[in-house]
């Protein structure tokens, strides 16, 4: 129970201000107590041998009159031990009653018995030992002075003193218990009064019932900014900030089924704002009422960093779109409302076209406004219900709901890539952006996961297919990814165990019908597949940068071969060639790979012909050409490989330090039909000798194509009509059934 008390200064003196008067007016009401029980000892019993009536009504009246004086005394004023004074002349006033009653013990010892009793309700313990001896002399004397000093009756004192003092401490001992038990219950209320009004945290008390508040702390004042007479005259209700889902805890509701309850709520404060809070609530008795105190914790500050970390973990920092975690989850919910009904939900993926270019080009800060300008258009186009998100760097996702039909969708996306119409205003610059995409719709069984997988795949097609596309997801989409997750695995473990081997298609002179040199061609050799073309895997190689290691063994293994095949024929001073793939151009280790490889093998740099595509060197036309300066610095020949099919300009092989031409066969295979065909070869091999270089042909399969090209005057020749290409155990026995050279086509045309 909670009561109102004063400040802790105020304890004490109010414990001593209650013992001082207790004691006062104690005394005095024994003594005004004495007059009627004297007068009724006079009149009304009968008297004991030797009494004098008329002196024990003296007495009484003395008593009357000294009670009403001790009455008026201040005793609050002094110390609880001024009111021991008073037992002198009590003892003195029961002594001559005692003579003047005739010594009737009976009548005056009931006198001494009070006296201790008072003593002990008035004074700590001891105080009743201390005057025992007064006591004993206020019982002896009168039997002295009436001459009754007897055996018996002096005797009579070591029972009656004991009795007495006995009273008196017994009374001390339970009065001064009670007076601590009402000091501690007096410092204890005060201290849950102290901790109340001096809380920091708002607190207040309420009538369970009513709800009204019956007391509130300063920091409850401060805090919601009414005054105390305002909340005492307000209700609970009065601080809710009611909304359609407050719930207004009644008093038999806040009872419930404990003394504590805590929850979460809305309060108003005095200037209107709203806050949010954590209320504890106890149940206890408040000056008698039935009532909850309430310690109030404002959390407001609290849930607004949770809301904001909250939006942090699922919304992109840039865009402020969903992220990647928030957008499957969204996906996962619209799928499972999905499968009761008949309409279907979509996974749009798109990807940026050149994004990289824009950063690279304008820096990272205009790229950044980009991605925001792209998102805000994006934002634009959807519906409600539908979702935006960035899945990081360029990629963004759309989930589209409520899809009844695939006209529609189209009608949809269209919308979304309208977005990419007009050019994007970024940093005072107008910036064209377009945007592949890929769609996948949910099917049985398929999650979050699968969708985005699949609207991932989606769009990787439609990256390949050509910019600006937007293809949908089918099965054999991922079929085909599988199969390249599962060639890229295999790779890597070709490149571990070494199932890579080389062929050797032999390079023969038109002139002379020579084996001039071979051209190495990579072949791998699968355990299961059986020999795999390098336009199987030389692609997934380049995507995942396993080209470079193939790469490094091809040209030791080239290199290794090549020496070994002059040293066996030295009379033939052979070439070996080496096809480099546009991936390894981007190895800062290839020139040191290369004259790392020819010391290895000892094989001079001349006798070494790097080819390279037209493509490969316009990807980075000044890095690609200082690496084939390096290597031309070294010995290495350079020859342009599948010339006329990249980007086909002829005066653009002045710019090159190559040494060879080496014409596609897709010019071949028309050279005896099409004239235009055989003007193109000539025109390379007219400019080819203008510019000091040799010409090598691929693919003639034909006795008449090879007659073509020599009248056409090509150096150098390969193809089926000479020779498959080889394994490297088979060139030792090629080159000894070509001790005699091929016979030249000219002359064998005219023979």
């Amino acid at each position: 129970m909670v009561k109102k008390t004063g400040s802790p200064s105020d304890v004490r003196p109010v414990a001593e201000e209650i013992t001082g008067r207790l004691a006062g007016r104690l005394a005095a009401l024994l003594y005004l107590l004495c007059a009627p029980l004297t007068a009724v000892g006079a009149f009304v019993l009968p008297a004991a041998p030797g009494a004098d009536r008329g002196a024990v009504i003296a007495v009484g009246l003395v008593a009357a009159v000294t009670g009403a004086v001790i009455w008026v005394i201040p005793w609050e004023r002094w110390p609880d031990s001024a009111t021991l004074w008073l037992l002198p002349p009590t003892f003195a006033l029961i002594g001559a009653y005692g003579a003047f009653s005739g010594h009737d013990s009976y009548r005056y010892g009931l006198f001494l018995f009070v006296s201790f009793a008072w003593i002990g309700v008035s004074h700590p313990l001891g105080t009743s030992c201390k005057f025992a001896p007064l006591a004993a002399a206020a019982y002896l004397a009168p039997l002295a002075i009436t001459g009754q000093w007897t055996a018996l009756s002096v005797s009579s004192l070591a029972f009656a003193l004991p009795s007495w003092v006995l009273v008196g401490e017994t009374i001390a001992w339970l009065s001064g218990r009670l007076r601590r038990a009402q000091r501690s219950l007096s410092e204890r209320e005060l201290s849950v009064r102290r901790l109340f009004t001096e809380n920091p945290q708002p607190m207040w008390v309420y009538d369970a019932w009513s709800q009204r508040f019956l007391e509130v702390n300063a920091a409850a004042v401060a805090h919601y900014g009414y005054t105390r007479e305002q909340f005492l005259a307000m209700s609970v209700p009065a601080v809710l900030a009611v909304t359609p889902t407050t719930v207004v805890p009644s008093g038999v509701a806040v009872a419930g089924t404990g003394p504590e309850r805590t929850t979460a709520t809305r309060h108003v404060l005095a200037d209107g704002r709203v806050i949010d809070v954590e209320i504890t609530e106890h149940r206890l008795i408040f000056d008698g009422v039935d009532a909850v105190l309430v310690a109030v914790q404002d959390v407001t500050g609290r849930n607004e960093l949770e809301d904001q970390l909250r939006h942090q973990a699922f919304h992109d920092a840039l865009t402020g779109l969903a992220n990647r975690a928030l957008f499957a989850d969204r996906v996962g919910h619209a799928v499972a409302r999905r499968r009761t009904d008949g309409t279907r939900v979509a996974v749009v993926l798109l990807d940026l076209n050149g994004f990289k270019t824009v950063n690279d080009s304008l820096g990272h800060s205009c790229g950044d406004q980009l991605l925001m300008a792209v998102a805000e258009r994006l934002r634009a186009g959807l519906r409600a219900g539908d979702t935006a998100a960035r899945l990081g760097g360029d990629e963004f996702a759309i989930l589209l709901e409520d899809i009844a039909e695939t006209e529609h969708l189209g009608a949809r996306i269209q919308l979304l890539m309208s977005a990419f119409d007009a050019p994007f205003d970024v940093a005072g610059m107008s910036i064209v952006a377009t945007a592949s995409a890929g769609v996948a719709f949910n099917e049985p069984g398929d999650g979050p996961e699968e969708l985005l997988r699949n609207a991932d795949t989606a769009m990787y097609r439609a990256k390949s297919q050509g910019l600006t596309r937007v293809e949908v997801f089918e099965r054999s989409m991922h079929d085909a990814a599988l199969e390249r997750l599962e060639m890229e695995a295999e790779l890597r473990r070709a490149v571990e165990l070494g199932e890579f081997a080389l062929h050797y298609q032999p390079t023969i002179s038109m002139r002379t019908g020579e084996v001039l040199g071979f051209e190495a061609l990579l072949r791998w050799e699968h355990p299961r597949r059986g020999t795999v073309a390098p336009l199987e895997f030389v692609p997934v190689a380049e995507e995942t940068g396993l080209i470079n290691a193939i790469g490094r063994w091809v040209l030791g293994e080239a290199c290794r071969q090549g020496r070994e095949w002059q040293q066996l024929r030295p009379d033939l001073d052979l070439t070996i060639a080496v096809n480099l793939s546009a991936a390894q151009f981007g190895d800062p280790r290839l020139v040191d790979d290369v004259a790392m490889m020819l010391a290895a093998s000892q094989l001079e740099p001349s006798h070494l012909v790097l080819e390279i595509t037209e493509s490969a060197v316009m990807e980075n036309t000044e890095r690609a050409v200082a690496c084939l300066n390096r290597m031309k610095a070294m010995g290495v020949r350079l020859a342009i490989d599948d010339f006329g099919t990249g980007y086909s300009s002829l005066g653009y092989l002045r710019t090159l330090p190559v040494d060879i031409v080496k014409i596609d066969k897709s010019f071949v295979e028309r050279v005896d039909v099409e004239p235009e065909a055989r003007g193109v070869i000539e025109a390379v091999v007219h400019l080819a000798r203008t510019l000091r270089l040799e010409t090598v042909v691929e693919g003639v399969e034909t006795g008449d194509q090879a007659h073509h090209l020599a009248q056409l005057g090509c150096d150098r020749v390969q193809g089926f009509h000479y020779s498959r290409p080889l394994p490297g155990d088979d060139v030792v026995t090629f080159l000894g059934r070509r001790a005699r050279p091929f016979a030249p086509e000219v002359t064998r045309r005219a023979g």
